[in-house]
């Protein structure tokens, strides 16, 4: 019992958390590093003037489609994965699905920044005008729904927490998750949707709440045995799986 004890402690040290994720969260870190940098460098509204210029048919379907995966459906279908294995893992990917859409959802209250579309059409319309817009419905022309990003904000919690669940092939989960939130952040501001600033903040916000997810994962209903198993389990011959605390680092 006092090793299982001091195993639990250890497990759950914010140094050991770092030292096992330090591919995704130094990446992240890296990438609000450069972006911060872009930020300084520039003025707002320059990076979706840059990006806008380099638009294609390709990228247009690619990006479409791409912005998709940090919301409800992509929660989804990652939920009815990871439930397979672990009906914890799958309760804390609402978890984190529900602080990203409750904060992100509060701050944009609170600024109330104007979206690109409008930003630009009452500061610099001929900006505007000479835009390669996209057709009427993915327009967005909110007044006060900029910032931070939800979607980055979302995108970051989601691959975040499942980067941080990983244990077997975790460099290749980690990538792979990478890369699908930074694609979700670039194309919001492809799609004229978010400025750079507002997907720097999501995604160093939905990094935090990963974080946070994670470690309430680890310490509610720890002798809730059931949810150490997964619906998988009911078409296997061996018996679910039955632990304490989920598995150790």
């Amino acid at each position: 019992m006092v090793q299982e004890n001091l195993s639990e402690k250890v497990e759950a040290s914010p140094w050991r958390f770092v030292l096992n994720n330090w591919l995704f969260i130094g990446c992240t870190c890296l990438l609000l590093i450069i972006n911060a940098w872009l930020l300084f460098i520039s003025k707002q509204g320059d990076e979706l003037v840059f990006i806008n210029q380099y638009r294609s048919p390709f990228w247009d379907v690619f990006f479409k489609v791409g912005t998709h995966f940090a919301e409800p459906v992509a929660y989804f279908g990652v939920l009815v994965i990871v439930t397979a294995f672990s009906y914890r893992k799958g309760l804390f990917v609402v978890v984190a699905g529900v602080l990203a859409g409750v904060v992100s959802g509060l701050l944009k209250s609170y600024f109330g920044q104007a979206r690109p579309m409008r930003w630009f059409f009452d500061n610099y319309e001929e900006i505007w005008h000479s835009l390669n817009h996209f057709e009427e419905e993915w327009r967005s022309w909110d007044p006060d729904s900029s910032f931070p990003s939800g979607h980055a904000t979302s995108a970051f919690a989601l691959y975040g927490l499942l980067a941080f669940f990983a244990r077997t092939r975790k460099m290749r989960v980690t990538v792979l998750c990478f890369f699908l939130a930074t694609m979700v952040c670039f194309s919001r501001m492809y799609l004229l949707y978010h400025f750079l600033r507002d997907i720097t903040v999501g995604a160093g916000l939905g990094l935090c709440l990963a974080a946070i997810t994670y470690y309430l994962h680890r310490q509610l209903w720890p002798n809730a045995l059931w949810l150490n198993g997964g619906w998988l389990d009911r078409f296997s011959d061996l018996p679910a799986v039955r632990r304490r605390i989920p598995p150790p680092e």
